[in-house]
């Protein structure tokens, strides 16, 4: 069994209305053959040949453009997302549509890297994700399936809920760093690493590449049992149907919320 899904989620707390920033994570892309752009558009619906200065100039010249897409319809073949202004809910992804071959797994996680030193999110992941049945038959298959889920922190679930679980690779910053506390961060049962940034990164392991899915598993059900203290990880649910997992707002992120709320509040009288 390999993995099905290969995926970069971020919250950047930086701005891509600048050329500085836009432009250097344009390089990101363009520097690596096998993840350099084909095509962009400023909306779901639109998608033309990549052209790096028409970008910039849209997003920076003229300002008339509020998010990026870019696409990969090569080998390598992915669609992704990001908005140019920084705010409340500014989210980074990259779906890829198929499967990335092991022998390409460390350019996958350096794109990651090489992303978030430029994104500095305060929360994203890097992650591969395993074939799971739908509906799980077994327990096993339950916790594959919320491992699965709870390391794609898409808004609609993060917002409200709080980080969802950890990826394959995980980044730190800003006020999600100091809800878990940055020295317990760095005594996880994983290997974990401060960043020139400021940032903390995690990964669940420390060689990928000889690692099955149940070592991912396993691995992963261990770290998410010593973050669970720190109260920020959401509170996961199971459906009767056997197929999805909700969530509801841990201790930490129903505080955050309350002082998101009183601090809009504030600045409306």
């Amino acid at each position: 069994m390999k993995p099905n899904y290969f995926s970069i989620s971020m919250y950047p707390t930086v701005a891509f209305n600048e050329e500085e920033l836009l432009g250097r994570l344009l390089d990101v892309f363009e520097s690596n053959e096998k993840f350099a752009p084909t095509h962009w558009g400023n909306s779901e619906t639109v998608r033309v040949e990549y052209n790096r200065e028409e970008i910039l100039e849209k997003v920076v010249s003229e300002g008339r453009v509020s998010e990026v897409h870019l696409y990969r319809d090569k080998s390598v073949n992915y669609r992704g997302s990001f908005q140019v202004r920084s705010g409340h809910g500014s989210f980074l992804d990259l779906e890829f549509q198929k499967s990335i071959a092991k022998k390409m797994w460390p350019d996958f996680f350096k794109l990651a890297d090489q992303i978030a030193e430029i994104a500095k999110p305060s929360f994203g992941t890097a992650q591969m994700c395993w074939p799971v049945p739908y509906p799980w038959n077994t327990e096993r298959e339950r916790l594959l399936m919320w491992m699965n889920i709870s390391s794609l922190p898409i808004p609609v679930r993060f917002l409200p809920n709080g980080p969802l679980g950890i990826g394959a690779r995980t980044y730190f910053s800003g006020h999600i760093l100091e809800m878990f506390d940055r020295d317990f961060l760095l005594n996880a049962p994983a290997v974990v690493s401060e960043l020139e940034w400021g940032g903390v990164c995690m990964d669940l392991l420390q060689d990928p590449l000889e690692a099955d899915g149940d070592t991912w598993l396993d691995r992963w059900l261990d770290v998410m049992n010593y973050l669970e203290p720190a109260q920020v990880i959401a509170v996961p649910s199971f459906h009767e149907s056997r197929m999805a997992v909700m969530y509801s707002p841990n201790v930490a992120w129903k505080k955050h919320l309350g002082n998101e709320r009183s601090k809009k509040w504030n600045e409306r009288i």
